[in-house]
């Protein structure tokens, strides 16, 4: 199961000038133009909803270098999120204050998605009583799931769904997201330049255990901690810490975006052909880490005005999207069993899911980010000023 993840809370352009304290997501001050990556992130969700939506109606998502496009769309917002958060820990690499921005970003919004799903859907959908389903063990304990520990289920819900009894599949991936949280200070250190030698040698240790442990050889049973399993985290770790190489070295000075698109077609329609004579799965998964972040952060650095440009600075609904799109998309099969397929069930959850993002952005997350520490102010000091 494919799980998107939360974006930062920053937007605007990364201009080189200011890159050496922060090297990525900074904003620059000009309130109408911002980067696309809201656009990447928004297209992200949509991939994992387009992956889930076959899923949850019993058939396989499509895929592109040996990955589902929902587990490619998982990998994009590990991807923007390394740079975001390692620009975020650069700009001020005070510990508490980082912890706080991550808490805000995260928690609100997902409490709301617990708390709505345990004690709204499932009242409506559940097939035990409302008394035993209120005070069944399993109904207390989906709200451990605010604690990023992922719980699945509810009592008596979903049950004989082609993917059953999930009522949000996609929070697996939270925990290893705080993970890379966590990490971050530790890895990168309080500037750029110290920290480039520890992040690429983080980086290649993270690709070679990514690639062999998820590639190579299989792991049964597989290991998992705090309710996550080890070799997804395996999987994901690597593109967010290219996110913050990219971050760290600056690295998006040399983003093409025209370009990172057509070596990412071309690399990939190639596989497709020596994928059909010799086996190329972990071939694949390494080409995928070298082109997807390039392609990503080329395009997501691209910055835009006008009408667009104000738009995006309206609202970030990718987290809600991420939240709400599994639940929406289950109640949706639930409602029109085996009527609906993939295709259909996309159509109707794009929508709704988007009106849901809507509401928990400007009720909640919007709100809480309001609560952010702001940023210590840099004093210059001029030669021959007072």
């Amino acid at each position: 199961m494919n799980l998107i993840v939360p974006k930062t809370q920053h937007r605007g352009p990364i201009p080189d000038a200011v890159t050496s304290a922060a090297p990525a997501g900074l904003p620059t001050g000009r309130a109408r133009e911002t980067n696309l990556f809201d656009i990447m992130r928004i297209l992200a969700a949509s991939m994992v909803l387009w992956a889930h939506a076959y899923a949850l109606t019993g058939g396989s998502p499509p895929g592109w270098y040996g990955n589902s496009v929902g587990t490619m769309g998982v990998k994009i917002f590990f991807i923007i999120s390394g740079l975001m958060i390692t620009g975020s820990w650069l700009a001020d690499p005070r510990l508490h204050a980082f912890a706080l921005r991550r808490i805000l970003r995260i928690f609100p919004a997902l409490a709301l998605v617990v708390l709505l799903s345990a004690l709204v859907l499932g009242p409506i959908f559940t097939t035990l009583p409302l008394h035993d389903y209120l005070l069944a063990h399993g109904t207390r304990f989906y709200l451990w799931n605010i604690a990023l520990y992922p719980v699945y289920s509810l009592p008596g819900m979903f049950a004989g769904l082609p993917y059953p009894s999930a009522i949000n599949g996609s929070l697996w991936s939270l925990p290893a997201e705080m993970a890379m949280y966590i990490l971050t200070p530790f890895v990168i250190g309080r500037a750029a330049e110290s920290a480039r030698c520890s992040i690429a040698v983080f980086f290649v240790v993270s690709a070679i255990a990514g690639v062999y442990f998820v590639r190579y050889v299989t792991i049964d049973p597989v290991p998992v901690f705090y309710g996550s399993s080890l070799t997804s985290v395996l999987e994901m770790t690597p593109y967010f810490q290219i996110g913050a190489l990219y971050a760290v070295f600056r690295l998006n000075r040399y983003g093409r975006p025209l370009f990172s698109i057509c070596l990412f077609l071309v690399v990939g329609a190639g596989l497709q052909v020596v994928s059909s004579k010799v086996n190329a799965y972990a071939i694949s998964e390494i080409l995928l880490l070298l082109t997807l972040p390039y392609m990503v952060i080329s395009v997501g650095s691209v910055t835009v005005g006008g009408t667009l440009g104000r738009l995006l600075s309206r609202a970030d609904v990718s987290y809600g999207l991420y939240l709400y799109g599994f639940p929406v998309q289950q109640t949706i099969a639930a409602l029109w069993p085996g009527r609906i397929g993939a295709l259909g069930n996309l159509a109707l959850t794009l929508p709704i899911t988007f009106v849901l993002a809507l509401f928990s952005w400007k009720t909640v997350e919007q709100t809480a980010l309001r609560l952010k520490p702001g940023r210590p102010v840099r004093k210059e000091v001029q030669n021959g000023g007072s």
